[in-house]
Order: C-alpha cells, then structure tokens, then sequence
C-alpha cells in the first residue's frame, strides 16, 4: 500500500487577525459602537445639522464632556507646583489657550476702541447693525444723546483719516484700506460681545426702544 504524500495547507485567507487595541483617558469609559457614534456626533455637529443628532448621541455628547470637564478639573488641581506633580491635559491646556485668546482679544477691544476714539472724536456710541448672515457692521457714530456724529451708510459723511500712526499699527498692509467692518467682525469671531445702546442715545424714529441693538461704548461723554 502506498501511501499518499500530505497535502500542502494553502495559506490563511480570512480576515486579518484583529489586535487589542487599549483605550485610554476618557475613551476607555465608551463602547467601540459608543466611540463611533462619538465620532459621528462630532461630524453632524460641525458638517451637519445639529437638529438632527439622536437623543442618544446627545447623551453620549454629554458623557464625554462631563468626562472632559472632570479630567481637566483633576489636571488642574495637579499642574507642576514646586514640589512637581503632573503636566495638564491636553483638555486643561485647551482651556488656558482659550482663556488666553479672550485674554488677548479683550486687550485688542480696548485698543480698537482707542481707534474709534480718535477717529471720532465727537463720538460717545458706535451703533452696530446685524446683517443677515449675523455678521456685525458700523452703522452709525452717535453722541451721549444720539446726535449722529458719523452715518456709515450716507455719502454725505466722509470717513476720515485714520492718524498714519493708527493706520499703521491696524493695517496688514501699507496700502490696504483699513476696514473697520473687518476689525468688528474679528472681534466677535474672537468671542467679543457687545453691550446694547442705552435707550438716551437711541434715535427712536428709527430703533425699537427695547430691541438689542449692538454698540461700542467709546467712554466719552460728547
């Protein structure tokens, strides 16, 4: 009897074999399915419309940034001392940039305002309009009293010049027209918010006397 020689075993052909993946930080508080329907919250959120995320994706939205806030008030409270102790989160770190950048922008409100200040100087109030897009522009320059000083809108009021030395300090270019309209709407990019015109400086032929109607306080008196 002769016997057969062994067959050669093909090689495996299946699916690769799956490696263990270890979640840390506030991933290993979730599911894999919770993961990705973290992820495709966070998608909806920023490329879709949040109107239509599920209850349930609200709720694991929730759990990680309850999760979020827990790790960086725990980082914080352990941030190097002189006697050492672990660095921030990355969250932790996010909120001190945070903190920072309004930090940063509240200091360019004050200088704008010293712009606005010296390029009318008659002015007490900068009212702003609310366009359609939500986007904030200059209407019109007013005194304590709402007397227009400057109506952004009329051909019959000139802009005046900037001081060279303001111009130079705001412009990104030498010969780029300084756009105040621009510098508004960096501001409240920046999370600036901006106060409501008092009711006495309010021209109420054409405002709503309760309606918010954005405005700079130039801290004047004129």
């Amino acid at each position: 009897m002769t016997a057969t020689p062994a067959q050669p075993i093909p090689p495996y052909s299946g699916p690769a074999a799956v490696k263990l993946v270890e979640l840390t930080g506030i991933s290993a508080s979730f599911t894999p399915p919770e993961l990705e329907g973290l992820v495709r919250t966070a998608a909806e959120a920023v490329y879709g419309n949040e109107d239509d995320l599920s209850i349930r994706q609200r709720e694991l939205a929730s759990r990680a940034h309850a999760l979020m806030a827990e790790e960086a008030e725990d980082a914080m409270a352990q941030r190097p001392g002189a006697d050492g102790g672990l660095p921030p989160s990355g969250y932790a770190r996010m909120l001190a940039i945070k903190a920072e950048l309004n930090t940063q922008a509240l200091a360019v409100e004050e200088e704008f305002t010293a712009l606005l200040r010296a390029h009318f100087p008659r002015a007490a109030y900068m009212v702003l309009h609310i366009e359609e897009d939500d986007s904030f522009t200059l209407r019109r320059a007013v005194t304590a009293q709402g007397a227009p000083v400057h109506l952004f809108d009329d051909p019959g009021y000139p802009t005046p010049e900037v001081p060279e030395e303001l111009a130079r300090a705001w412009r990104h270019f030498p010969q780029v027209e300084l756009d105040l309209d621009q510098i508004v709407g960096e501001l409240k990019e920046a999370g600036i918010t901006f106060g409501s015109l008092p009711e006495e400086a309010r021209d109420l032929e054409i405002d709503d006397r309760y309606a918010y109607i954005p405005s700079i306080d130039l801290g004047t008196t004129a």
